[in-house]
């Protein structure tokens, strides 16, 4: 097929953000050749790339920040409970809130499977062989996007620290004022960043891009189906932390105080935006889908007429002899170009993600009403 557009924009050439850590030159040294994560260049900055090499481990530095940090504040605020507060810890009275460090823990995983998955996706539609600009499915966020993002939210999370210090008790002080902002925030911004690579960036740089429609995809998506696999996996993993979040604040069976409004507005807000998300990337495969058939479905009918005597009028056109094995060619080559879908998902996608879309609401309401 005929490229669309010539996108040979120039894309940046500098190193990765990982090189360029108080470690670098040493970026290979306990982590695997995907380890391209945000994260892992924030913890080489406070020195988790030195840790691994000192014990010989071969966990990415993200890996290695998550279960020090994580797991390191269960034990301390746990330690701290049982020590100095004399009080049962809080997994003790509320066993929900061992769901936060697995959470947590789990969007580590979550960020770099994504990652993985992604360049499968890529890989698996050969992209870098139909476009002249690869680039742009490898650069999707600059790199000081996810910098902008943990300043702000450890910025925003210290003001509220701030605001309301007389309320914190010492362990409630150190959570709210370093945990917090410095341990959870990256974790997350991360899991956000590789979210909106995949559910807006990407859809968005193949729409713009010169890659085209594969026809002959079998699927009959246009060779969409990683993408759209690739979409609902992402969801996938905002609805485990939806559902985590569900029993952490309603608690089922436990004794404890009615649910804020707060807690419940901000389940209700993350649920529908992440279902805006969703809605996007997949309009977004849509349209592309949907205008890059159109096109070459006129293509294709501007060439068979070529080959046809008196088109306009199908009580009297004629094919002429010389042409007749080219116009049946041509007439495969449309029934092909429309059997091709032009949503970006098989059926089995389809269903899956529809139904994934309702889970945490339902559980939502099922808990609170338990």
């Amino acid at each position: 097929m005929t490229k669309r557009r010539d996108r040979s924009t120039e894309r940046r050439s500098e190193v990765s953000a990982d090189s360029a850590t108080p470690e670098s030159g040493e970026h290979a040294d306990n982590s695997d050749p995907d380890a391209d994560l945000w994260l892992d260049s924030f913890a080489r900055y406070l020195g988790f790339g030195r840790i691994g090499r000192l014990f010989d481990l071969s966990l990415p530095p993200a890996y290695l920040y998550a279960v020090v940090t994580v797991v390191g504040w269960a034990a301390v605020s746990t330690g701290l409970d049982l020590l100095y507060f004399g009080t049962d810890p809080i997994y003790v009275r509320n066993p929900y809130f061992l769901l936060q460090p697995i959470a947590l823990l789990g969007s580590v995983y979550g960020s770099r499977s994504l990652r993985r998955s992604y360049e499968a996706a890529v890989e698996e539609m050969k992209l870098e062989e139909r476009t002249d600009d690869i680039d742009q499915f490898r650069d999707l966020i600059p790199p000081w996007f996810p910098w902008l993002l943990f300043g702000t939210a450890a910025t925003l999370q210290l003001l509220r620290t701030y605001a309301d210090l007389g309320t914190f008790t010492s362990t409630g002080l150190v959570a709210n004022g370093v945990v917090f902002p410095f341990v959870y925030a990256p974790i997350l911004v991360q899991f956000l960043v590789v979210y909106v690579e995949i559910e807006f960036v990407t859809p968005w740089r193949l729409y713009e891009s010169d890659v085209g429609i594969h026809f002959l995809d079998p699927h009959g998506v246009g060779g969409l189906r990683p993408f759209g696999e690739l979409v609902k996996k992402a969801y996938y993993y905002v609805v485990a932390g939806l559902v985590a979040y569900a029993f952490l604040i309603y608690a089922p069976g436990l004794p404890v105080a009615s649910v804020s409004a707060t807690a419940a507005a901000i389940f209700t807000a993350v649920w529908a935006a992440s279902i805006t998300t969703v809605a996007f990337a997949v309009f977004v495969l849509h349209r592309f889908l949907h205008r890059e058939k159109r096109d070459e479905l006129e293509r294709l009918e501007a060439e068979l007429r070529s080959h046809i005597e008196n088109p306009w009028n199908v009580r009297e056109y004629d094919v002429p002899e010389d042409a007749t094995d080219q116009v049946e060619k041509i007439r495969e080559r449309i029934e092909t170009v429309s059997a091709t879908r032009e949503y970006p998902a098989t059926f089995n996608i389809w269903s899956q993600l529809l139904l994934s879309v309702a889970v945490p609401k339902a559980v939502q309401l099922f808990l609170a009403s338990v």
